[in-house]
């Protein structure tokens, strides 16, 4: 068959072997468009060229491809043989540390700790740093190189490991935990392999049981409570070691809805935290806490104690103990009030109204009931007790009432209840001796009880009671004096005042604070209009503000520690008063100083003190210089 018959054959049209008569329309490349169909010869010219093989564009790309897929294979090859080498000089695992030292430590103990660290690889390791972590309750000492990052980390800079090489680290520090308590210490070491990019890190951590408490504390108090009642916490504390602590407190977590009262010694720092100072081997102590816990029945009330030292990150303790105290009901209640409220603060003089309520909340009579009420204080006149009934005891500072006294307490019935009344008064002069006569409390403890109340086995006798606390307000004194013949500043013009001529005087303030601190202290009042303060003052650069346009003087005192005026000198400040007499102040006596107020805020009461001064003339008693001198003349 002819190629003009599978021509043909291909595309289903008969055609003449005479190719002369066949005209072929021109083919455009550039538009790509067909002017005419094409003929039979054009087709078979394009089947002949694709036939003859590639084109030299053709060729051209496909070496390209072969040179781009050679490069990929060589990239590929060059990688995996880089990768194996870079496998034999280093590996991961070719860096090894650990931690050495005890797993057993004691509170407060000085422990150390090894950190070894070595490279096996064939290359170095550069930009090594070491970083330890360790929990709130270590506390790093006396390491060199070891920068802190934070209160529970830090890191060594190691620099560049040499290859095949090893080093080591020492690692010092206190656990400050309670006996039983397990920390970790943690390293991690960061690095670069000097052959190549990427930072690795190795870990390590060992786990140290802390075994014993070189201090103990306990604390007890009673299983069981009525609410409102009073309760003791007793906490005693002691060094069971071989070495000497310093700088020891002790502090108490309360539980909710406990009232402080008190603390025999006395809290320095709040009411929940004791300085102890320094404890020797063997030595011990004691405190003992005054409160009331209130409380839903069935309430379980915990509180926590904990016996340490302050370090520059807060308090670390060394050895803690709790205690539990169950709130249960009893059929007897008692509550009081004085001068009819529950909460208050007090003063020097105050005469104190005491009412008791009591009351049988059970379903059953009650024999042979008997009040009680503790009334201890120094601050109390215990000559001015009003009682109707009752015994006062003067050794513990009890009154009690029995049925000799109520007839109801020889049998109470459910329901039935009653009113005792009594009053007091607190002594106008408050005797400060030393710097620890401050904060005055007056406790008030009401119990209640009779044999008929049940005891539960293991359980100690449930006694409602009542505790009421009340504070007492510092005394102030604020004393304003006058001079014409005055030692510290000196003063100028007639004597007696003439009308139309200058004539200066010295005010003194001075304050006495008896029994607590104070802040925020001031002293305010106001000239007359015809006198002017003339900028003189002692002590020089007193904080002393002076309005020219309202006549106003200000003392800024701020703060007043307990015992001033008492225990060491008043706080005093002095100032020159002028006043030019007019015609019509003739014969009279001339106003140098309105009214002095001085006010102050109590830091243990927390109550908004007030003290008022009178008026100053220049009839200056204090000035025996000026007798029947204090009058204007002409």
């Amino acid at each position: 068959m002819s190629l003009f018959d599978i021509k043909d054959k291909l595309y289903k049209r008969k055609v003449s072997k005479d190719i002369s008569q066949h005209q072929v329309s021109q083919y455009n490349p550039k538009t790509e468009k067909l002017n005419e169909e094409p003929s039979k010869f054009q087709k078979e010219d394009l089947w002949l060229k694709k036939k003859q093989g590639l084109g030299a564009t053709e060729k051209k790309v496909i070496k390209k491809g072969i040179l781009a897929l050679g490069i990929i294979i060589a990239i590929i090859l060059i990688s995996a043989i880089t990768y194996e080498v870079r496998r034999v000089v280093f590996t991961k695992s070719g860096v090894f540390m650990s931690i050495d030292g005890s797993t057993q430590a004691r509170s407060g103990k000085l422990l150390t700790y090894t950190i070894k660290y070595k490279n096996n690889n064939w290359v170095d390791i550069k930009n090594t740093t070491l970083e330890i972590s360790y929990p709130e309750a270590f506390k790093p000492t006396n390491n060199t190189n070891f920068q802190k990052e934070s209160p529970t980390s830090g890191i060594i800079k190691l620099g560049t490991i040499k290859r095949h090489s090893q080093g080591k680290v020492v690692f010092n520090g206190k656990a400050y935990s309670p006996k039983g308590a397990l920390i970790y210490l943690r390293a991690n070491l960061k690095y670069q392999p000097s052959s190549f990019s990427g930072q690795f890190q190795t870990k390590s951590q060992i786990g140290v049981n802390i075994t014993s408490a070189p201090i103990s504390v306990e604390i007890e108090a009673p299983q069981n409570i009525s609410s409102g009642n009073q309760i003791n916490y007793l906490i005693t504390y002691r060094n069971n070691g071989s070495e000497a602590f310093e700088n020891l407190k002790i502090k108490i977590d309360y539980p909710d809805q406990f009232t402080f009262s008190h603390s025999n010694p006395r809290s320095l720092e709040g009411n929940n935290i004791w300085y102890l100072g320094n404890l020797s081997p063997g030595q011990s102590g004691k405190i003992i806490i005054t409160g009331k816990l209130e409380g839903e029945r069935n309430k379980i009330k915990t509180a926590r104690v904990y016996i340490g030292t302050t370090e520059q990150d807060g308090f670390m303790s060394y050895s803690e103990e709790s205690i539990a105290t169950k709130i249960v009901a009893s059929p007897l209640s008692i509550t009081q009030t004085v001068n009819g409220v529950q909460h208050l603060n007090v003063n020097a003089g105050e005469i104190l109204n005491f009412k008791i309520m009591f009351k049988n909340d059970g379903n059953i009579g009650l024999r042979d009931v008997i009040v009680k009420e503790k009334l201890a204080s120094s601050v109390l006149d215990y000559s001015t007790l009003d009682m109707q009934g009752g015994s006062y005891n003067a050794d513990d500072k009890i009154i009690t009432w029995k049925a000799s006294d109520i007839p109801n307490f020889k049998s109470l019935d459910p329901g039935q209840g009653g009113t005792i009344i009594f009053s007091i008064q607190i002594k106008n002069v408050i005797q400060v001796k030393n710097k620890n006569d401050k904060n005055f409390v007056i406790s008030s403890v009401a119990t209640i009880d009779s044999p008929d109340i049940p005891t539960p086995i293991t359980m100690n006798k449930i006694i409602a009671g009542n505790i009421m606390d009340m504070k007492l307000n510092s005394k102030l004194i604020l004393a304003t004096k006058g001079y014409y013949d005055d030692q510290k500043i000196s003063n100028s013009g007639p004597i007696p005042p003439k009308v139309g001529q200058a004539t200066t005087y010295t005010i003194h303030w001075l304050i006495t604070n008896i029994s607590n601190d104070l802040s925020k202290a001031k002293v305010e009042a106001f000239l007359p209009t015809n006198a002017l303060m003339t900028g003189k003052t002692f002590p020089t650069g007193a904080n002393l503000d002076y309005n020219q346009r309202t006549n106003s003087i200000v003392w800024n005192v701020g703060n007043v520690k307990s015992g001033v005026g008492i225990l060491t000198s008043p706080k005093e400040v002095a100032f020159q008063v002028q006043i030019k007499p007019s015609p019509d102040q003739i014969g009279k006596e001339v106003k140098l100083l309105g009214q002095s107020i001085l006010t102050a805020k109590d830091d243990f009461t927390e109550a908004n003190l007030k003290q008022v001064s009178n008026q100053k003339t220049t009839n200056l008693s204090e000035d025996s210089s000026l007798i029947s001198k204090s009058r204007v003349t002409n």
